[in-house]
Formats: C-alpha cells, sequence, structure tokens
C-alpha cells in the first residue's frame, strides 16, 4: 500500500512539474492525440531549437511523449496532461 502510495505521489509531482511550464503545456497540446513531427512543432509554436529540445526531451524522460517513426506521440501520462489542460 505505500508503495502504490509513493507511486501517486511521484506521479502527481510529475504531472506537476510538467504543467509548470507553459512550453511543456504548448507542446504536449500542439502534439495532441494524432501526433506531429519535431519540424512540426518547432514550426507551430515558433520555438528555437534550444527551447523545443530541452523541453522535449525532458517529457520524453519523464515518460509524457515518445517518438516512432519520427512522429511524437503522447503516452498515457500525456494524454492525462493534456486532459488537465
Amino acid at each position: 500500500m505505500a508503495e502504490k502510495k509513493e507511486r501517486n505521489r511521484e506521479h502527481h509531482e510529475k504531472l506537476f512539474k510538467a504543467s509548470m511550464s507553459p512550453i511543456r503545456r504548448q507542446i504536449v497540446a500542439a502534439i495532441g492525440i494524432h501526433g506531429k513531427s519535431r519540424e512540426e512543432l518547432k514550426n507551430e509554436l515558433n520555438l528555437t531549437d534550444f527551447q523545443l529540445k530541452f523541453n522535449l526531451d525532458w517529457l520524453i524522460r519523464e515518460g509524457f511523449v515518445v517518438e516512432e517513426d519520427g512522429k511524437l506521440k503522447l503516452t498515457d501520462d500525456g494524454i492525462e496532461l493534456l486532459e488537465a489542460g
């Protein structure tokens, strides 16, 4: 039981950290349910290479986004963040 409670706390902290960054929220919203390429994101959100790489790397590392066949897609956690808005 304590392990599940700790996982829930870590999960909520991770969601909170992601939601506190306006750029990360924009990236998640832009990827949406259909997915996008890195180039589409960069152009759509008018981000610098650094802004995109830094924030996207964080979202991938924390499990909100995956990249498959050159397309970025939201994980279940990413969809949860998208729905939290």
